[in-house]
């Protein structure tokens, strides 16, 4: 992630971490979830402001304790897995960023709580790869291909997601391709792009085809890697949930073993500040 900060934003991490201790030390969860990146992000997402930080944060602790994502396990959502309509792709953007691969006509269920829940836990586990990795960040490839009304979501499921994403996972989403859109998805953009701030919207691109497509994702992705029916050379990809399962009881088993280094006060932070050079300090990564 390499965050480099000045004097003056290093005092406002600390003053964030010290003005939400008291809750975060109370939950062996809340220790995990907060390493020094956590403060960062929070603070940037809010312009530096301490107070608009503290609020935000203090918001998604509050958030984290109800909705309990660090207990949401492989067996909670494996009933959503079945089609692939959102999965994390074997492969990273050309920055590293873990990718979520998402097909909206690939949805197979009606139960919405369910549905965000499987949604949540991937972004848990993106989450925990680019914090693992060190990019911080993930990439959402939106693929529109055969999307309809009947595989459509409802827009107040679109919005309660947008807010999930928004308030909660402040500073990850580093891109989001929007690939092939129909003219039907238009009226759910319309709806839910006056509620995504102007940064976020900025990382969200449409790539229509034509000939400035192939130039668009090859400048984001390694399209050796990347399956054909995104205009990439991987031929037959075919999504496997069996293969899936693997890797998210993998993460299940990591989430266990994190959970229980910050019960017996074992934890290393994720994220760790280090002295840095002419008047910046670095903030660097270190593996749970």
């Amino acid at each position: 992630m390499g965050d480099v900060l000045t004097p003056d934003q290093l005092g406002l991490v600390a003053k964030l971490k010290e003005a939400v201790s008291g809750v975060v030390q109370a939950h062996d969860s809340l220790k995990v979830f907060c390493n020094e990146h956590t403060y960062v992000r929070y603070l940037r997402a809010r312009q530096w402001n301490l107070q608009k930080a503290t609020k935000m944060l203090n918001d998604t602790l509050q958030w984290r304790l109800e909705y309990k994502p660090h207990l949401l396990r492989w067996d909670d959502v494996k009933v959503e897995a079945n089609s692939g309509k959102h999965f994390l792709y074997p492969a990273p953007d050309k920055q590293g960023r873990p990718i979520v691969m998402m097909r909206p006509r690939l949805e197979d269920t009606k139960t919405h709580e369910t549905q965000i829940k499987f949604l949540v836990y991937d972004l848990e586990m993106a989450s925990a790869i680019a914090d693992k990795t060190g990019v911080g960040k993930m990439c959402w490839i939106l693929d529109f291909g055969g999307y309809s009304l009947s595989n459509a979501p409802p827009i107040k499921v679109s919005l309660h997601c947008n807010n999930i994403l928004m308030n909660h996972y402040p500073e990850r989403l580093g891109l989001a391709i929007c690939y092939h859109s129909p003219t039907l998805f238009s009226l759910t953009w319309r709806a839910v792009s006056p509620f995504i701030d102007p940064v976020t919207k900025q990382k969200i691109i449409f790539v229509d085809k034509g000939p400035k497509e192939q130039k668009e994702m090859g400048d984001r992705f390694n399209m050796e890697e990347m399956e054909e029916a995104i205009g990439g050379g991987v031929k037959r990809f075919v999504y496997n949930k069996d293969d899936y399962e693997k890797l998210c009881r993998k993460f299940d088993e990591e989430t266990e073993a994190s959970l229980k280094a910050a019960k017996e006060g074992n934890t290393v932070e994720a994220g760790k500040v280090s002295a840095g050079q002419g008047g910046v300090t670095q903030v660097t990564v270190t593996a749970i």
